[in-house]
């Protein structure tokens, strides 16, 4: 994705929080989460993502 689409996904997922509300929030995101993985070649691919976003919510 390029910068402008980037910013378009990004304003549209902090809409749709917006819209589910914090309670559930969490759900929300996880539920995105899954879709995202399941679209992944095999399960070997989904964990390096996992651990990837792991990583990079710890910095």
């Amino acid at each position: 994705m390029n910068s402008a689409q980037i910013e378009l996904t990004y304003t549209a997922l902090a809409e749709c929080i917006a819209r589910v509300g914090r309670p559930k929030t969490s759900l929300l995101l996880a539920t995105l989460a899954l879709e995202l993985l399941s679209q992944q070649p095999d399960a070997e691919a989904a964990l390096a993502h996992i651990l990837q976003a792991e990583h990079l919510s710890s910095l």
